[in-house]
C-alpha cells in the first residue's frame, strides 16, 4: 500500500518509477477535475479508470474486497472517506469471486485493520493481497466522488 496527496509530487515520485504509475497519475492530475462518471481506457487491456460516486456508510455496512491480479489506484475527487486495510490472509476464504472484475468479497469481520482517512486530492495504491474496505464514513455519511485506476499486475512485470 502507498498513500500520498497528488499535489505533493516530491513525496511520491521517488517511489513510483513504473511508467504505468506515472502515466496513471498524470491522467488523474489532468482529468480528475473534469471527468464525468464512466470508464476511461488507458491503452492496455484491463488498464482503465472508473470515475464514480457514492454515499459513505457506517463501517458495518461496508464490504471487504481484494483484487488478486489487479492493482487499485484510488483517488478522492470530492468528499472524505475512510478505507480500512488488512492482509487478505486475515479475512478467511472469499465468500464471492467475480473473475470479470477480478474482485473477491469477504465476510464482515471486526479484526484488526489499518484505517486510512482520505480527503480530496489523496490517493492510495493497493496491491494484490492488500484487502481493503472502502465506503466507510469518517463521521457522518457524505457524498463522495472518486476514481479508481485499475492496473493489471502483469503489466508491471514489463514496466
Amino acid at each position: 500500500m502507498f498513500y500520498a496527496h497528488l499535489s505533493n509530487r516530491a513525496h511520491w515520485q521517488p517511489f513510483l518509477h513504473s511508467p504505468l504509475f506515472i502515466r496513471s497519475l498524470l491522467w488523474v492530475s489532468e482529468n480528475a477535475g473534469s471527468a464525468t462518471n464512466g470508464i476511461y481506457e488507458l491503452g492496455e487491456p484491463g488498464w482503465f479508470v472508473n470515475v464514480h460516486g457514492y454515499t459513505t456508510q457506517p463501517r458495518e455496512l461496508c464490504a471487504w474486497e481484494n483484487h488478486p491480479e489487479t492493482i487499485d489506484l484510488q483517488y478522492i475527487i470530492e468528499g472524505t472517506e475512510v478505507i480500512d486495510v488488512a492482509p487478505v490472509e486475515s479475512l478467511g476464504k472469499p465468500t464471492e469471486f467475480k473473475p470479470e472484475s477480478d474482485s473477491q468479497k469477504f465476510a464482515p469481520t471486526n479484526g484488526p485493520a489499518t484505517q486510512l482517512l482520505l480527503n480530496a486530492g489523496d490517493f492510495v495504491i493497493f496491491l494484490p493481497g492488500e484487502a481493503h474496505r472502502p465506503k466507510v464514513a469518517a463521521q457522518e455519511p457524505v457524498c463522495l466522488k472518486k476514481l479508481v485506476v485499475k492496473i493489471p499486475a502483469k503489466l508491471l512485470a514489463g514496466g
